[in-house]
């Protein structure tokens, strides 16, 4: 299905779950942790008033939880019509920065997108299938050691905008994933003294410092973790299938990048590719060959290779035969691009014609999200 033709009606929350304006911030907390929800919708009286997130809550750690208003720390929530495409909404997804988009009849609240709801309308769509994780151009991976603070951590997801990091023992491996939901486990102090990281006066007014907790003590030790090879078909029903929204990328051994919900929500986002980009063939004589290559140069135009471009230009197939036996030929390809990116050039040659072409292109797919990623990357 073509994200175009899916609907914000068609895979929005319509019931969502919701916090009352009276709740205090440690209430709100409890039912978010409660629910596993990083965003929930504050109402008065079936009319929404805001929505309290996560990073609401860690900005806010300083207030007592006990008795600060809501109103002091929820925000105004972007919002969406359910005519909305998905495409509309991951737009505004990446744009407004928000984990929770709404949708109301006047004030009253009809439903919620978050991106739970992208990742399970995904699995009904196309738009991955034969796409890999260097299609994405995913940001540098950003990791934290398990003897790191959990201060320390806070402040990188904060600066960073990030809302999970991969942990690492003292020899680089893998040994757990550090979210957002887990720091507001450390940061708010619950009403039960065992329910929270309690001063030696044992009293529950105050919690440890939070420079003196170690990230392995609130950790996950079992994240979901995936072989770079994956495909993002498989990507998707993976985190499905063990109800997250992110996957550690490793080797076996260290963590090599992190796939997360927004990840796929960007690839969305920077549209759905152009079939419109003049092709140039240079070199090429026979029929037979010329429409080979421009069937296959489509099917990249229209769908991977195009995914990953806003503007492309030009894109020119120069070819070289050479006779090296007086019966067959080598295949030399020489591959030049023109798009937002600047002009990228990728060569490669083989025995048989197509085998060279899918390899070039290949070549170009992967030069492409190199640039996208470094492009995206300039822009955080």
């Amino acid at each position: 299905m073509d994200t175009d033709h899916l609907d914000a009606g068609d895979f929005m929350e319509g019931e969502p779950v919701t916090a009352s304006e009276e709740m205090s911030l440690t209430q709100v907390k409890n039912r978010m942790e409660e629910l596993d929800r990083r965003a929930m919708p504050v109402t008065r009286e079936e009319e929404l008033v805001g929505v309290i997130g996560y990073r609401d809550l860690i900005r806010h750690l300083q207030l007592n939880p006990s008795t600060t208003g809501l109103e002091k720390v929820m925000h105004q929530p972007p919002q969406f019509k359910e005519s909305d495409s998905m495409t509309d909404l991951a737009k505004l997804r990446i744009e407004s920065g928000r984990k929770l988009m709404v949708t109301t009849s006047g004030n009253r609240l009809d439903g919620v997108v978050s991106d739970r709801e992208f990742l399970s309308a995904f699995s009904s769509t196309e738009m991955f299938q034969n796409l890999d994780l260097d299609d994405l151009g995913t940001a540098e991976l950003k990791t934290v050691f398990e003897e790191d603070s959990i201060e320390r951590a806070r402040h990188m997801m904060l600066d960073s905008g990030i809302s999970r990091l991969p942990v690492k023992d003292d020899s680089g491996r893998l040994t757990g994933i550090l979210k957002s939901t887990d720091l507001l486990k450390a940061m708010v102090v619950m009403d039960s003294e065992a329910s929270g990281y309690l001063d030696s006066s044992n009293e529950g007014s105050e919690k440890e410092p939070m420079n003196e907790i170690p990230v392995r003590e609130i950790m996950d030790r079992t994240p979901a973790v995936i072989d770079p090879e994956t495909d993002l078909d498989h990507c998707i029903q993976t985190m499905q299938d063990q109800d997250v929204t992110e996957l550690v990328v490793t080797d076996g051994k260290s963590p090599e990048a992190i796939l997360t919900v927004k990840d796929l929500i960007q690839h969305v986002e920077d549209g759905a590719g152009s079939d419109t980009v003049l092709v140039n063939l240079v070199g090429v004589e026979v029929d037979e060959e010329k429409e080979a290559i421009h069937e296959k140069v489509s099917t990249q135009i229209r769908g991977s290779i195009g995914r990953k471009l806003r503007n492309p230009e030009e894109l020119t197939v120069h070819l070289k035969k050479r006779n090296t036996d007086g019966k067959k030929h080598r295949y030399d390809l020489n591959l030049r691009l023109r798009s937002e990116f600047g002009t990228i050039s990728v060569q490669h040659e083989d025995w048989d014609l197509l085998d060279a072409l899918d390899s070039a292109l290949d070549k170009l797919n992967k030069r492409i999200g190199k640039e996208k990623g470094k492009k995206r990357d300039r822009r955080q």
